[in-house]
């Protein structure tokens, strides 16, 4: 049997966890965790497709050796305490793991990739989580795999303990001084540092609107100046970009159904640093995708201006329609 313990996040998508359950089950793991949501207030539809869940939940995991341990919500917890609840439940059973949400579908490579890696850096606190999705148009380094501060989208990855017990999900301990201290050390520069300033904020006012955990979490790495791994291949496609998407409703999304290949046997890199032009690369094209060519000059007039509209407490365009 696969040893390495797997956590599955689910919602109301029976479809999409039928596709996600069946590649893990396809793994034979010893150990199988569930945590689904709660029904949304004012959402008449949510506690048949729950149910519509557990019955597929149900059904793949009948009458298999699999240890199986559910955590079923009675309320609706949200985008963001909702899995910050279920990587605190996962993490204080296991000391490390392999999670996926309900739209994420590894490549098979995947669970043996993360199992060898997560025995490789068990005991390297610098190295704080696995990563699967690469959208990167050529590979960097030399080996299967290489280290980066970004750790892309946290959909289908893996980690330890050590590395969860820094989860913050509001950071109120957090400055922006901080933040951008931690982030220079990666070799930020100034429209990086101010755009996950401003995630910050978001966290600090109200989580994001109470739907975020994964910024917190990539914060959390950056605070103790950790690093991810990133495949040199993509080894997961995200299947939730689009219609019964979550967060994101649009085709043409980078992260949106890329076909997933085999990566192994593994070649480790010769070189651990953190490649930061592969980073910078990643949050222009993912984050601030008009922003990656702005001159000097352009910068400094939209910081000027963002500052002045803070210090007026002007919100929105100067000139209202």
């Amino acid at each position: 049997m696969f040893s390495t313990p797997i956590l599955i996040i689910n919602f109301n998508r029976p479809d999409f966890t039928r596709q996600v359950l069946t590649v893990a089950m396809q793994q034979s793991p010893a150990r199988l965790y569930l945590f689904q949501d709660g029904p949304r207030p004012g959402n008449p539809s949510d506690p048949q497709r729950l149910a519509a869940v557990r019955q597929v939940i149900d059904e793949l995991t009948h009458n298999t050796p699999t240890q199986i341990h559910t955590l079923y919500s009675d309320k609706n917890l949200g985008c963001g305490p909702g899995p910050a609840t279920a990587l605190q439940w996962f993490f204080s059973q296991e000391e490390e793991g392999i999670i996926l949400e309900d739209d994420a579908i590894p490549h098979p490579d995947f669970f043996p990739y993360a199992q060898q890696l997560l025995d490789r850096y068990r005991n390297d606190n610098n190295v704080m989580v696995i990563g699967s999705m690469n959208v990167d148009k050529h590979p960097w380094g030399d080996g299967s795999y290489y280290f980066s501060m970004m750790n892309r989208n946290l959909c289908a990855w893996a980690s330890w303990r050590r590395a969860w017990q820094h989860f913050d999900i509001r950071h109120m301990n957090v400055s922006r001084c901080d933040l951008s201290r931690a982030l220079r050390r990666y070799g930020c520069g100034i429209l990086e540092r101010e755009y996950w300033c401003d995630r910050l904020d978001e966290v600090h006012r109200d989580g994001v609107g109470n739907s975020s955990w994964d910024m917190q979490f990539l914060m959390s790495i950056w605070l103790q100046h950790g690093k991810g791994i990133i495949p040199n291949v993509n080894l997961t496609s995200n299947i939730g970009t689009i219609n019964d998407a979550t967060h994101t409703f649009t085709k043409g999304n980078i992260i949106d159904n890329v076909p997933s290949h085999p990566i192994l046997p593994l070649t480790h890199p010769t070189d651990t640093a953190v490649q930061h032009e592969a980073d910078r690369q990643f949050h222009f094209m993912y984050f601030e995708t008009s922003r990656g060519n702005w001159s000097r000059a352009k910068i400094f007039r939209h910081l000027l201006n963002k500052k002045i509209k803070k210090l007026l407490r002007h919100q929105g365009p100067w000139r209202k329609k």
